[in-house]
């Protein structure tokens, strides 16, 4: 009688080979396939730029403002923003455009690292940090009544970024052209963005141009955008739970006649930041798990504040008119909608592509390029990328 003897593994061997299986899946996990745009045209456009990135870690004081006492925290005469400055590491085609990023409601930093990364390979010069109450880690606890000093800190990052490229001894010598600078946001960053580039009150009249990824606008009326105007691009998900598109995105071409919406269809909110790709690309549609992290957030600053009371919305925070109808500030995550959302990879892709061709058709030296990416933006980014529609205002 023939015997087969099944040799038994090593215990060494099969627990190597389920570590094995394990790096693979967090490989897996924390490296999810890149989308790729459809049409020649856009997966031209998409590919990464010429430029070596390098990385350079900040941490600025601001001693001419102070930053407010927040719960726990008894406050402060000045304000800390650490982050980091995103550059080209040759200074080929110096000095370059600068885009301030800012980061939405306790987030952080690292938070549009996919897009500046991008921009940087392309010859920008960015820079985002963690704002000093509403990120994260803000001390106290992360409050979205410091909304009103965030534009004080772009200016602040602008006047840095710009000192840097005059000091022969820093490393960002030469490096940014003050004549060529955007600011990009999201969320609470987004509204950021939209208070430092346009606000009558607020705005730096250094920036050129300002992106607004799903930032609340319901409460501006048309007379808020009655002052100076620069190109405004504004990037909404129609799926979005926590900034609805009808409510915010929808009325803007109405209220602003350098609108340019991007409307991305089943986008969500969560889907624009750096970690999204990997952390939700299984969730039907990650906002439901945004909205509990939020609620949960403004919970915790209700509970910090003065007795406990409500706090004000957005709409009060900015002082109301002119301009501002703070009636119209609803709250966030309120219908308890969460309709399927397109995987962030492609929401990346997408704003990746929307954000790099306005810029470009405002910023690139060449006349030849900024055309073409205009043309590119109005009539071929959404005939190749059928999820997309792109409105100009009237």
């Amino acid at each position: 009688m023939l015997v087969i003897v099944t040799p038994v593994r090593p215990l060494s061997k099969i627990l190597l080979s389920l570590l094995a299986v394990m790096v693979i899946g967090v490989y897996v996990l924390l490296n999810p396939p890149l989308n790729v745009p459809a049409g020649a045209l856009s997966q031209r456009i998409y590919k990464r730029g010429p430029h070596q990135v390098n990385y350079q870690p900040i941490d600025w004081v601001d001693t001419s403002r102070p930053t407010m006492a927040n719960h726990t925290f008894k406050g402060s005469g000045s304000r800390e923003l650490k982050g980091r400055i995103w550059f080209p590491t040759d200074k080929e085609g110096a000095p370059y455009p600068l885009v301030i990023y800012s980061h939405g409601y306790m987030s952080q930093y690292k938070e549009g690292d996919y897009l500046l990364d991008f921009l940087a390979s392309h010859g920008y010069v960015a820079v985002s940090v963690d704002f000093p109450l509403s990120s994260g880690s803000a001390p106290g606890g992360a409050t979205v009544a410091d909304i009103v000093n965030q534009p004080g800190d772009i200016s602040f990052l602008i006047d840095q970024m710009l000192a840097r490229s005059k000091q022969p001894d820093n490393m960002l010598h030469g490096t940014v052209d003050g004549e060529r600078i955007a600011v990009i946001g999201l969320s609470l960053g987004g509204l950021t963005t939209e208070l430092a580039g346009l606000d009558p009150k607020l705005r730096d009249p250094r920036i050129r141009a300002a992106i607004s990824m799903a930032g609340p606008t319901q409460f501006f009326t048309s007379d808020y955008f009655a002052g100076d105007n620069i190109p405004f691009m504004y990037l909404g998900g129609t799926a979005d739970a926590i900034v609805p598109y009808k409510e915010h995105a929808e009325p803007l071409p109405q209220k602003y006649k350098n609108t340019v919406l991007v409307a991305l269809d089943s986008g969500s909110h969560v889907g624009f930041i750096d970690m999204a790709p990997a952390l939700f690309r299984w969730l039907d549609n990650p906002d439901k798990l945004g909205c509990v992290g939020l609620m949960y957030g403004l919970k915790k600053a209700q509970e910090g504040s003065a007795g406990g009371k409500p706090l004000p919305n957005l709409g009060e925070l900015l002082g109301g008119p002119p301009g501002i109808d703070a009636k119209q500030a609803t709250a966030p995550c309120k219908n308890g909608e969460y309709p399927r959302a397109m995987r962030p990879a492609r929401q990346h892709t997408l704003t990746t592509l929307a954000a790099y061709s306005l810029l470009e058709s405002l910023f690139s030296p060449s006349e030849v390029t900024r055309t073409e990416m205009h043309d590119y933006l109005f009539e071929q980014f959404s005939k190749e990328n059928t999820d997309v529609t792109v409105t100009a205002a009237n």
